[in-house]
């Protein structure tokens, strides 16, 4: 864990403290670099948990937890689309047969 400082928007306070978190995962050389806020704190615990999520992809892959959230969401917007496709249809039926 280095803290660097920061660049961009944010004027002085950015510019002049040493607020940007850079964690590299040692074993897999993952490197997360986080400046969300101003606050250091709030830095380090964004690319924490920036961390786990990465290392949970990079272990995992198909299975870890960002990619199975992915894919329920595909499933669920497929189902609803089918759904609606059916209601569309059967709309269309009965607006014929009058």
């Amino acid at each position: 864990e280095t803290f660097v400082r920061g660049s961009g928007a944010g004027g002085q306070k950015i510019n002049k403290t040493a607020n940007k978190v850079v964690l590299v995962h040692g074993p897999t050389q993952l490197r997360v670099e986080c400046q969300e806020t101003r606050s250091l704190q709030q830095n380090r615990k964004i690319a924490r948990k920036r961390l786990r999520l990465k290392l949970d992809e990079y272990i995992n892959g198909s299975q870890s937890r960002t990619s199975m959230k992915v894919g329920k969401m595909v499933s669920k917007k497929a189902k609803a689309k089918a759904r609606n496709k059916a209601r569309r249809k059967k709309k269309q039926e009965t607006s014929q047969e009058d």
